[in-house]
């Protein structure tokens, strides 16, 4: 039986011009679970994660944080309530150290403004020791390569990803949006993330998240939604609705 959902999605809408993205879509998140939205490409997924997250706003629908509609909120706003994004591009400060873009985030967590945030890090980092531990803290646990005092845009493309894992974690979010975490690293970081996602959400993390690597869905994810043209067409547990025959043939061609 499903936990009570962290977050509701009903009958959301989204429109570019003539063309209907996301016709409908309704979805529960259950709360400490990890839930995969899949489909092929241009079924809709990332407009549903960025009309959840504020980044875009829908034409019609509702989507609930807790019960509380967070529908048309900047995505600061959705943030504050508790709400985390990693997008499919992993958006780090190139310019920030490692370690100052998690020291970013626990700023941000305190409540102050991204240019306050960005202006007070040094502070923070001659006068906030436990604040500094607490950051290298979360970089050992996600596994990003030493230095932390380098330009995080020297960084690998995995490590990126995993310090964009670090900072969503340093944020204290609990409800995460994680579109294709694992696109783009190799099979030793996808093993590693997926051991950090089965973490967060054994320690009460809701998690959504976007994947076209199914063993990894299968390995991770509790429950699937399966998007097709801008609708859900299955959803249900992971390995019943993967297993079908019909979503095999949507999903890759089988």
């Amino acid at each position: 039986m499903m936990n009570e959902p962290a977050l509701t999605i009903k009958n959301l809408m989204v429109r570019f011009g003539e063309v209907a993205v996301l016709r409908g879509v309704s979805a529960s998140l259950p709360s400490g679970a990890v839930t995969a939205f899949v489909g092929p490409n241009g079924a809709g997924k990332t407009t549903l994660f960025h009309a959840i997250s504020g980044d875009l706003l829908p034409d019609k629908g509702i989507v609930s944080l807790r019960g509380k509609p967070i529908t048309g909120m900047a995505p600061w706003k959705v943030a504050r309530n508790g709400l985390g994004k990693m997008f499919q591009d992993v958006r780090v400060f190139d310019s920030l150290t490692v370690i100052d873009n998690v020291l970013l985030a626990l700023h941000e967590h305190e409540g102050l403004s991204v240019w306050a945030s960005l202006t007070g890090v040094p502070m923070w980092r001659r006068h906030a020791p436990k604040l500094l531990q607490e950051a290298e803290s979360w970089l050992e646990i996600v596994g990003v390569e030493r230095p932390y005092d380098r330009p995080a845009g020297l960084l690998s493309f995995g490590n990126k990803k995993l310090l964009a894992l670090a900072r969503l974690m340093a944020g204290k979010f609990d409800v995460f949006l994680l579109d294709e975490p694992t696109a783009g690293v190799s099979p030793v970081l996808v093993e590693r993330i997926a051991e950090l996602i089965r973490k967060m959400a054994n320690r009460g993390i809701t998690i959504a998240l976007i994947e076209h690597n199914f063993s990894f869905v299968t390995n991770v994810a509790e429950h699937v939604y399966l998007m097709r043209e801008g609708t859900i067409q299955d959803w249900g547990a992971t390995e019943e609705v993967l297993a079908k025959d019909e979503n095999r043939e949507i999903l890759i061609g089988l």
